[in-house]
């Protein structure tokens, strides 16, 4: 037995009317010096996958945001560290929950791969965050 919005009881045999619900996941890609950025924005959170052309995982981590406090992060898969230490600068100066795919990349591509991404981030920061300009504008039209 299960509740509609109405408030109404469904038994077994009813049939629940769906009603449409707009997608709040909006997507946006990227490259810089090879190495290919995905996001995927939703609400309050998104997603950044970082790696080379042939989409892999071998990291993932995830950051929130916490007041007072520096953002809780946790290696979820993977053995890249500093994936942990990524999301949690995100989640931090974003106040959005974070989660970084990647893909194994170099050494040096590590820390231009973050640069690019924090230049994204000032410039464009409705690639990555909900309730930014043109999430207003969208939603008047």
């Amino acid at each position: 037995v299960s509740t509609q919005s109405t408030g109404r009881m469904l038994g077994d045999g009813d049939v629940a009317a769906l009603d449409p619900c707009p997608t709040t996941i909006k997507t946006h890609a990227f490259t810089a010096m090879g190495v290919f950025f995905h996001v995927l924005k939703m609400n309050n959170s998104f997603v950044l996958w970082i790696g080379h052309e042939e989409p892999k995982v071998n990291s993932l981590a995830t950051a929130i945001s916490l007041p007072s406090r520096p953002p809780a992060a946790s290696k979820l898969m993977g053995n890249a560290d500093w994936t942990i230490a990524f999301a949690q600068k995100l989640s931090l100066r974003t106040k959005h929950q974070v989660f970084v795919l990647a893909d194994e990349l170099e050494p040096d591509e590590i820390p231009l791969s973050e640069k690019v991404v924090f230049q994204k981030l000032s410039s464009n920061p409705e690639i990555f965050l909900t309730g930014s300009e043109e999430d207003k504008k969208e939603e008047v039209a």
